[in-house]
């Protein structure tokens, strides 16, 4: 749990989402520790709930975990994922509106194009199945996704490792997008 708390506070100091926006979770055997909904990522302490990750029906705690919580269930189920983060960025949720759809974001600065080769983007809204479907779709062959003018997802085999894939997708974002803006 400190380790989620820990987090919080790196997304929210290093810009990757702001005031009570995004949310961490880890998986712990067949359940997942995950922030409440509407709670601070810089403040999370006392605000982690433990759900499970397949439940054969609706769990009681669901009505105060994050209202993201089906999609990381998807993620967990679908993936080897570990941890996920899910940061609200401003240049991955620009660029994410400037692709056409179908579109994946193509880094261009070496790192980005090394670690990430390309950022896919994925549609659904807030908590929706769709959502769901489609990231954990993506994130079965890539660490991370933009959800389409929302924000980022990343999955990692720990906390620190999601981090730095939600931190890499905004590098490569905003890389991205000056250089756009440069070349007009």
């Amino acid at each position: 749990m400190q380790e989620l708390i820990k987090y919080g506070k790196k997304i929210v100091e290093a810009g990757l989402a702001h005031s009570h926006f995004g949310n961490v979770s880890k998986r712990v055997g067949d359940q997942m520790l995950i922030s409440t909904t509407g709670s601070m990522l810089d403040e999370l302490e006392g605000q982690i709930v433990t759900v499970p990750i397949d439940p054969s029906t609706p769990d009681e705690l669901d009505v105060i975990a994050s209202t993201e919580v089906n999609v990381h269930r998807a993620i967990y189920r679908e993936t080897s994922a570990l941890a996920i983060l899910h940061g609200h960025s401003k240049y991955a949720v620009v660029m994410s509106m400037l692709c056409k759809q179908g579109e994946q974001i193509v880094p261009e600065d070496s790192e980005s194009v090394y670690f990430l080769h390309e950022i896919p983007v994925v549609t659904g809204g807030i908590g929706s199945q769709e959502l769901a479907t489609n990231a954990a779709s993506a994130l079965r062959d890539h660490k991370g996704v933009v959800a389409l003018g929302h924000g980022t997802f990343a999955r990692g085999a720990t906390v620190d490792e999601a981090f730095v894939i939600i931190s890499s997708i905004e590098h490569a974002c905003t890389v991205k997008y000056l250089c756009d803006m440069a070349r007009e």
